[in-house]
């Protein structure tokens, strides 16, 4: 059995179309156009203009073409998406980023039945990682092999940055 991965760029793309294909121009205000739109939602030049950026940045965000956006660029599109905090999160995450105001901790915590599964692994020392290699949770194996991880601020889990 053979599994897919998306390319993060392809993926950020494809949820950028949506949320924008997802929005009635008339609930912003915007005024209405001269010729019928032939798809739901803005149009690429809308939300350009409402971020703030050129429609070219757009569509090359749109079409995953290797950008890099930081964190205070992509904040823009966000609000222009109208983007639920969730969907912030999500957007950021994609492209390698923490929302601008966070508090830099990790993203989220460890389900309870994560939890209980590292746990559950003793004596095997094993801990919890999430996609930026926080640490969301660990048994008493893996706090005796790396530093303590209660005296470890939990801004400062990080698997890269206790490792350095």
């Amino acid at each position: 059995m053979t599994t897919r991965t998306m390319d993060p760029a392809q993926e950020l793309a494809a949820f950028l179309r949506s949320r924008r294909a997802g929005l009635d121009p008339d609930r912003l205000g915007l005024p209405s156009p001269r010729r019928p739109r032939r798809t739901p939602g803005l149009r690429r030049e809308e939300v350009a203009e409402l971020a703030g950026v050129s429609t070219d940045y757009v569509v090359r965000l749109e079409q995953g073409r290797g950008l890099r956006p930081s964190a205070e660029v992509l904040a823009a599109p966000a609000r222009a998406l109208c983007l639920d905090p969730s969907e912030r999160d999500y957007l950021f995450d994609l492209a390698g980023h923490r929302r601008p105001g966070t508090t830099g901790g990790p993203a989220a915590d460890a389900t309870p039945s994560l939890a209980r599964l590292v746990g559950d692994l003793s004596p095997l020392p094993a801990m919890l990682l999430d996609h930026r290699y926080d640490i969301l949770a660990w048994n008493p194996e893996m706090a005796r092999l790396l530093p303590d991880f209660e005296t470890v601020p939990p801004s400062r889990r990080n698997a890269m940055r206790l490792c350095r």
